[in-house]
C-alpha cells in the first residue's frame, strides 16, 4: 500500500520520504523482560533489564563509597542508627573535654575521641573491605587514611568529628534511598487484606494471595479492588488515581477492565479475576519502577567514570601537598612550616575532596524523578529516558486509540472521535518548545487530515503500513534529532522501539505495549505527555544545579584548606553540608508541580 504525506497547513514539509530508517531495529521491537538495548549515542534501550529489586538495594557509584545501603533491622541503610548516635555522642564529648580541659584533659579527650573513631571505622568496615577487594581507591579509603593520619598526628578530636559527620552524611543518603524505594513499594499495600470470593452461592473471605485466575470476587462501595479483572455484573464509579495518576473517577460497567488498588466509589460489582496478586498491575508497576531505578543515565555513567579517575588524582595531589612544601622547608629554600603541618593539610584535602555529593547528585535526582512520574501514572523505564525526554524536538503520534478514542457508532456511522484533551496538549507541547508534532496513521488521507487539523498537529502522513511508520520515525530522527513515538498497540511496536523515547498509551494490562516502549502512560489520557516533559526538564535542571553547587563549594573549601585557613573538621562539615543540600534539593522532585 502506498502512503501520502502532507502538512496540516498544506506546506511542503516532507521529512524526506526517499530516506530510509534502520530497519534492523524492527527486530527488537518487542523484547523479552531482561533483554537489553544500548542507550549509548542516544539510542533507545529497554530499561526493564537491570538487576532485580533485591540487587537494586545496592547502589554502586563506582568512585564513591556511598554504596551498598542494604536494609538492616533498624530500617536504615548501611549504618545502624545506635552506632551512629554513639559515635556522635563520643565525638561531641571528647571535643568538649579538649576545649574545656585543654592539656589537663588531653588523655581523657583522646580516649573518648578514639572510641568515636573506632565506632566509625566499624561502621565503615564493609565499605573499606569492598574497596580493598575491588582494589579501588574510593572515598572509604580516603576517610580511613584521614582518620588514621589525624590520630597519628594527635588530632583525635578532628578524627572523631570527621568520622561522625561522614557517618551522618552516609546515614542521610541511605535514609533518602530507602524512602524513595518505600514510596513505590507501598503501592503493594493498596491491595486489601481480604477478598470476598463467590463460589457457587457461597461467599468466602480469602486472602488475595489465595485467589486464582478466573474466580469471581465481589467488591462493595468504599472498598479497594483486590485483583485485576473484568466486570461481569453491575456497574460502578471507580477511583483509579493510585494506578493511573488520573484524579477524576471513571464510570465502568460489564466487560470493562478494573485494576487492583482502585477504589469502588458506588455500586456493587462482580469481577472475574484475570491475574493473581503476583501478576497484578500494582506488582508490575513496582517491578518496572524498581528496575528503572537501577538504570544509570549516560550523564550518570560519565560522572562515575570521572569519579573513578578523580579519587586517585586527589590522593596523588594530597601526597604532593604533604611532601613538597615539607621538603622545601627542610632544605631551607623557603619557610612554609613543618612536616606535621602539611600532612595535616593534606589529610584535610582528602576529606574535602570527597566526591560523594558530586556523584550522588544524579542518581538521587533521577530516582526521585522516576518516583514522581510513577505517582502521575507515567512509568519511565530508566533515567536515560528521562534525560532524553528533556531534549525532545519532535513527537510522532499514532491515530486510532492514541489521539482518538477508537471507532464508535454515531447515528449508524463509524466515527473516530478525537480525545477532548488533544488540542490543548498539542498547544502545551508547542509552548514547551516541541514545534514538530506528526501524525502517522494507516487510515485514509481524508480522515487523517481531519484529525490532524482538529488536534493542532503540524504534520501528518496517511495510509501507512507498520514498516512505513518505522521508516518515517527514522527520518524524523535524522531531521529533528531526539524524537518520541506515541502508540498503543503491537502495530506501533517497531516505531516505538526505533524512537529515542517510545511511549505506550493506555498501557494498563497491555504487556506488548509496555515491553516495546520505554515509557508507559498507564491512563489513556494524553495529559501525561506534557507532564513527562516538564518533569524530565526539572530533573535535568536539578542535576546541573546540584553539580555546579557541589563543585563550587569544593573548589572554595579546597583552596582554604591548602592555605591552612580551614581544618579537617571544617572540611568534612562543608562536605556533609553539601551532601545534605544535594539530597534535599533532589528530593524536592518528589513533590514537583506538573
Amino acid at each position: 500500500m502506498g502512503c501520502s504525506c502532507h502538512t496540516v497547513h498544506e506546506e511542503e514539509k516532507s521529512v524526506g520520504l526517499g530516506q530510509s530508517a534502520n530497519a534492523g531495529c524492527c527486530s527488537s521491537s518487542v523484547q523479552k523482560p531482561g533483554e537489553k538495548r544500548s542507550v549509548e549515542d542516544g539510542q533507545s534501550a529497554n530499561a526493564g533489564c537491570c538487576s532485580s529489586s533485591a540487587q537494586e538495594s545496592e547502589v554502586d557509584f563506582d568512585g564513591c563509597s556511598c554504596q551498598s545501603f542494604e536494609q538492616d533491622a533498624d530500617g536504615i541503610g548501611g549504618y545502624k542508627l545506635p552506632l551512629l548516635i554513639a559515635c556522635a555522642v563520643l565525638a561531641v564529648a571528647g571535643t568538649t573535654l579538649q576545649i574545656v580541659g585543654g592539656e589537663s584533659l588531653f588523655v581523657a579527650s583522646a580516649i573518648v575521641c578514639a572510641g568515636a573513631s573506632l565506632i566509625g571505622l566499624i561502621m565503615m568496615f564493609p565499605q573499606i573491605k569492598e574497596s580493598v577487594l575491588r582494589r579501588s581507591i574510593d572515598i572509604s579509603i580516603l576517610m580511613l587514611v584521614a582518620i588514621v593520619g589525624a590520630s597519628a598526628l594527635g588530632q583525635f578530636s578532628e578524627a572523631a568529628v570527621v568520622v561522625a559527620l561522614f557517618g551522618f552524611g552516609m546515614w542521610l543518603e541511605g535514609f533518602a534511598t530507602n524512602r524513595n524505594r518505600h514510596s513505590i513499594s507501598s503501592l503493594l499495600e493498596l491491595t486489601p487484606p481480604v477478598a470476598e470470593v463467590l463460589r457457587g452461592k457461597k461467599r468466602i473471605e480469602m486472602r488475595p494471595e489465595e485467589v486464582g485466575r478466573g474466580e469471581t470476587i465481589i467488591v462493595k462501595p468504599g472498598s479497594r479492588i483486590p485483583l485485576d479483572g473484568i466486570i461481569i455484573k453491575g456497574s460502578s464509579r471507580i477511583d483509579e488515581a493510585a494506578i493511573t495518576g488520573e484524579s477524576h473517577p471513571v464510570d465502568k460497567t460489564v466487560n470493562e477492565p478494573v485494576y487492583s488498588g482502585a477504589i469502588i466509589l458506588r455500586g456493587h460489582i462482580q469481577i472475574k479475576t484475570t491475574a493473581t496478586v503476583e501478576d497484578s498491575t500494582l506488582a508490575r508497576i513496582v517491578t518496572l519502577v524498581e528496575q528503572s531505578q537501577a538504570q544509570r543515565t549516560p550523564y550518570e555513567r560519565f560522572i562515575n567514570r570521572f569519579a573513578r579517575y578523580y579519587t586517585p588524582t586527589v590522593l596523588a595531589v594530597a601526597v604532593a601537598v604533604a611532601l613538597v612544601p615539607s621538603l622545601l622547608s627542610a632544605s631551607g629554600l623557603v619557610v612554609w612550616g613543618g612536616f606535621d603541618i602539611w600532612v595535616y593539610r593534606a589529610l584535610s584535602l582528602l576529606v574535602v575532596a570527597c566526591p560523594c555529593a558530586l556523584v550522588i547528585a544524579t542518581p538521587v535526582s533521577v530516582v526521585c524523578g522516576l518516583t514522581r512520574a510513577a505517582r502521575c501514572g507515567v512509568l519511565v523505564k530508566g533515567g536515560a529516558f528521562l534525560e532524553l525526554s528533556a531534549s525532545l524536538k519532535a513527537i510522532a503520534f499514532d491515530k486510532t486509540g492514541t489521539l482518538t478514542r477508537g471507532a464508535s457508532l454515531n447515528r449508524a456511522h463509524l466515527r473516530d472521535e478525537l480525545r477532548p484533551e488533544a488540542p490543548a496538549v498539542m498547544d502545551q507541547l508547542s509552548k514547551l518548545g516541541i514545534a514538530h508534532t506528526v501524525l502517522l496513521s494507516g487510515d485514509k488521507q481524508e480522515a487523517v487530515e481531519h484529525i490532524a487539523k482538529q488536534a493542532h498537529l503540524t504534520e501528518y502522513h496517511a495510509e501507512l503500513m507498520p514498516e512505513d511508520k518505522l521508516r518515517l520515525t527514522g527520518i524524523l530522527k535524522d531531521t529533528y534529532g531526539t524524537v518520541a513515538m506515541v502508540g498503543d498497540g503491537i502495530n506501533d511496536a517497531p516505531a516505538l522501539a526505533l524512537a529515542d523515547v517510545g511511549i505506550a498509551m493506555g498501557a494498563l494490562g497491555t504487556d506488548p505495549a509496555i515491553e516495546a516502549a520505554v515509557v508507559a502512560v498507564m491512563d489513556v489520557s494524553l495529559l501525561g505527555l506534557p507532564r513527562l516533559i516538564k518533569l524530565s526538564r526539572k530533573v535535568m535542571r536539578t542535576i546541573y544545579t546540584t553539580i555546579i553547587f557541589a563543585l563550587g563549594v569544593k573548589l572554595v573549601v579546597l583552596g582554604l584548606t591548602i592555605a591552612g585557613i580551614t581544618g579537617m573538621w571544617m572540611a568534612i562539615a562543608a562536605d556533609t553540608g553539601v551532601l545534605v543540600v544535594v539530597l534535599l534539593y533532589g528530593m524536592r522532585l518528589l513533590r514537583a508541580r506538573l
